[in-house]
């Protein structure tokens, strides 16, 4: 089963995740450093939704945003 919004087509995106350290100039600081940066991976939100199209149900899995729009 695809993690995949069956409306829009929205799915998982790649992102860098930064790991920081360090105090903040603002607060009194000398600057927050970057330690390490890797992948990861962002899933849409998913919900199972229930439609009723002609007199037949369909199961969908939508993401919340179009179940907002559809519901």
């Amino acid at each position: 089963m695809a993690k995949v919004c069956e409306v829009c087509g929205k799915g998982p995106i790649v992102v860098n995740s930064v790991i920081r350290r360090g105090k903040a100039r603002a607060a009194g600081g000398v600057g927050r450093k970057v330690t390490g940066v890797t992948k990861r991976v962002q899933k849409p939100n998913l919900q199972p939704l229930t439609v009723t199209r002609g007199g037949v149900s369909l199961r969908l899995r939508v993401c919340s945003k179009c179940r907002k729009a559809v519901a």
